[in-house]
């Protein structure tokens, strides 16, 4: 039995506009639970149910819509100005061996098709070491932000490639990604120690990486 009558009234009338429950106990000054007992059972408040969802389904939809828009202008904003500082940077480090030859082991053995992410695959210790040097001193890249990872054969022992390679580039086991095994036997190690890759997961730093290169072509 409902003991206000005229609150109960007004709940009915709220709940056939289409509002929800906790709007109806907010306005009426009742809990949700009661407005809820009121309303359950009411043909017309399942309807009303269905269309407050399927609105708010597409509210969440036009929502996402505008935040991915105005994630999309800022991050195209970002990438447009790292093109452009870019341009400047070049001119002040092309002259410099350690930039030089960053560049140049990324034309040959980066990975030049990926938006995303700088990534440098080579056997060569002092290679990586250098390209690492070269991220750190003109990307601005700090150390715990470098990922390294191993591919390796099955004769490779895993824990004394890693030690070779940390010592030679000095990582931590923080900087590691999980090592790659290739599957299978292998008559012999062509490789001492595996093949290392540098990544680096920034399409910024990858857009003006990007734009160094073409300069530097363009020269050459």
């Amino acid at each position: 039995m409902v003991r206000n009558e005229e609150i109960y009234k007004q709940a009915i009338i709220f709940r056939k506009r289409g509002f929800t429950y906790v709007e109806i106990a907010k306005i009426c000054g009742v809990s949700k639970s009661t407005v809820s007992n009121w309303c359950k059972d009411k043909r017309f408040s399942k309807a009303v149910y269905k269309e407050n969802a399927a609105r708010a389904a597409r509210d969440n939809s036009k929502r996402l819509q505008l935040m991915n828009k105005a994630r999309s202008a800022e991050r195209t904003a970002r990438y447009a100005e790292a093109v452009r500082s870019a341009s400047t940077e070049y001119q002040h480090y092309k002259d410099d061996p350690l930039f030089v030859a960053g560049l140049m082991l990324y034309i040959g053995e980066g990975d030049n098709k990926g938006r995303i992410k700088i990534r440098l695959a080579n056997a060569n210790m002092d290679v990586q070491r250098i390209f690492i040097l070269f991220l750190k001193t003109y990307l601005g890249v700090p150390k715990e932000r470098i990922r390294f990872w191993i591919l390796l054969y099955p004769d490779h022992n895993e824990v004394v490639c890693v030690r070779a390679w940390s010592r030679k580039l000095r990582l931590t086991p923080d900087n590691y990604y999980k090592n790659q095994v290739i599957v299978g036997k292998s008559k012999k190690r062509t490789l001492q120690y595996g093949v290392g890759n540098t990544i680096i997961s920034d399409t910024v730093l990858k857009h003006k990486l990007n734009r160094w290169i073409e300069l530097a072509l363009k020269e050459l």
